[in-house]
């Protein structure tokens, strides 16, 4: 129901102090100190339409594949998937450093003139 009370001049009640775990709880808080007399969103739509909802989850994860694939596109390699293959697959071996890792992988794909590096980049 809309709370329309803020026109007849009455003032709702503060909300209740956030918890440090409960989100709906902070948004209420900044809301009624920014629309002081507003009606706030309800629990479900709040849950709904907030940044941190599970609907979100495979939508940031779409987008961070398809930078992904966009990057290895264009030649730039991902050095946060390297690391993970590289505790999955081989624990024992020492990951390359994040400036290690793209010079090899620049060498692997533009060669230099000498031939010293050479082989598959390592993603």
């Amino acid at each position: 129901m809309l709370d329309l009370s803020y026109l007849k001049g009455e003032r709702s009640a503060p909300p209740p102090a956030p918890d440090d775990d409960d989100a709906y709880a902070r948004y209420l808080a900044e809301h009624h100190a920014q629309h002081r007399g507003g009606a706030p969103m309800s629990r479900e739509a709040f849950e709904r339409y907030s940044l941190g909802s599970d609907w979100l989850g495979g939508l940031k994860d779409a987008a961070r594949k398809v930078v992904q694939t966009c990057r290895l596109m264009v030649g730039i390699h991902d050095y946060e998937y390297y690391l993970a293959h590289m505790r999955e697959r081989h624990p024992d071996a020492q990951p390359m450093s994040r400036a290690e890792f793209y010079r090899h992988c620049l060498e692997a794909r533009f060669p230099s003139a000498d031939g010293a590096a050479g082989g598959r980049c390592p993603c």
